[in-house]
C-alpha cells in the first residue's frame, strides 16, 4: 500500500486548488488551478521510478491514473485501486482477487482530501524557471511544515506553455527518491457509467473478498 500512498501524494497536485505562500508561486500556480479546475476529468499516464543508492535500489514501473472529483482509477505495480467516492475495491493480480472496502468519509484516502491537507502543511517557493528540450518549465519546491510528514521535500515540474505538471520528484528522510514523470496528459475524456466501479464480469475467476 506503501506505493499507492506515494502516488497519490505526488498524483494530487493535478488537481491542485489552495493558496500558495509565495506571490510569484501564487500567481502562476493559481493558473494552474484554474485551468485544471475547468476540466471535468483528468487522465494521467505516467513513469514511476523509485531509487536509493545507498541501498542500491532502483525500481522502475508505468501506471495510469483517471480523476474526477473524489472519483478515481489508479492502475500501477499489479494492482488497481477504483473509487466511487463510496466504496473501494482493490484488484490484485497475482492473487487473482479483489477486495471490497466502504469509505468512511472522515478517514477516506483520495486524492482531492489529500489535495487539501497537502498544500495546508507545505510550504512553496519558485525555484528557478528554465528551458529544457526547446521547453520552459518552472520548478517548484515544497517543504513540509510538519517534520513527521514522512518527506523532507518535493520538487514540482510545471510546463509553462502548457500551464500542466510535467513530473514530481519526492525526497523522504530515508533517501529514498520518488520520481514520477507525466507522460501522457488528456482532460475531459469520455467516461462509461462504471468507470469508477469494479465490473467482476471482466475478470471472470476472480476472488471477491468483501470487508464492509
Amino acid at each position: 500500500m506503501k506505493i499507492i500512498q506515494h502516488v497519490f501524494v505526488a498524483l494530487i497536485f493535478l488537481t491542485v486548488q489552495s493558496a500558495w505562500s509565495q506571490e510569484n508561486s501564487q500567481r502562476i500556480l493559481n493558473e494552474l488551478t484554474q485551468k485544471t479546475n475547468s476540466y471535468t476529468n483528468i487522465k494521467v499516464g505516467f513513469s514511476y521510478e523509485m531509487t536509493n543508492k545507498e541501498a542500491d535500489i532502483h525500481e522502475v514501473t508505468e501506471g495510469e491514473l483517471l480523476v474526477a472529483g473524489d472519483k478515481y482509477r489508479l492502475k500501477i505495480a499489479g494492482q488497481e485501486i477504483i473509487s466511487n467516492g463510496k466504496t473501494m475495491w482493490t484488484y490484485i493480480a497475482d492473487a487473482d482477487e479483489v477486495q471490497i472496502n466502504e469509505i468512511n468519509q472522515e478517514d477516506s484516502f483520495s486524492p482531492t482530501k489529500l489535495l487539501s491537507s497537502y498544500t495546508e502543511d507545505y510550504d512553496t517557493e519558485l525555484e528557478k524557471e528554465y528551458t529544457e528540450n526547446n521547453r520552459t518549465y518552472y520548478l517548484f519546491k515544497l517543504h513540509p511544515k510538519d517534520k513527521e510528514s514522512g518527506f523532507d521535500y518535493v520538487h514540482l515540474k510545471v510546463d509553462k506553455a502548457k500551464m500542466q505538471v510535467a513530473a514530481f520528484v519526492l525526497y523522504d528522510f530515508d533517501k529514498n527518491v520518488f520520481s514520477y514523470l507525466i507522460k501522457e496528459y488528456l482532460t475531459n475524456v469520455a467516461l462509461s457509467e462504471n468507470a469508477f466501479t469494479f465490473d467482476p464480469s471482466k475478470y471472470p475467476g476472480v476472488d471477491i473478498i468483501d470487508m464492509r
